[in-house]
C-alpha cells in the first residue's frame, strides 16, 4: 500500500509542497508555489496532479486542510 502511495504523483506533490513550506521562514503565495512547477524535481505528472496552474494548485492544496492553510485569493 505505501509503495502505491509513494508512486502516486498527487502524493508526491503533497509531500513536495509540504517540505517547501516547512523549510520556508515565511508564508508563500500560490504564485510562488506554482513557480516551482518548472523545477528539476517537479515532473510533468506532478504538475498535472497539482492542477497545472495557480487556480488548480489552490484547489489541490484545499483538498488537504489539515496540512495546508490557504488564506485570501
Amino acid at each position: 500500500f505505501f509503495v502505491k502511495m509513494a508512486d502516486d504523483p498527487g502524493h508526491k506533490v503533497m509531500l513536495y509542497f509540504l517540505e517547501v513550506l516547512m523549510y520556508s521562514n515565511v508564508p508563500l503565495t500560490i504564485s510562488q508555489l506554482a513557480g516551482r512547477f518548472g523545477g528539476r524535481s517537479f515532473t510533468p505528472e506532478m504538475r498535472q496532479a497539482a492542477g497545472g496552474n495557480e487556480a488548480g494548485l489552490k484547489k489541490f492544496l484545499l483538498k488537504y486542510p489539515s496540512l495546508f492553510t490557504v488564506n485570501g485569493n
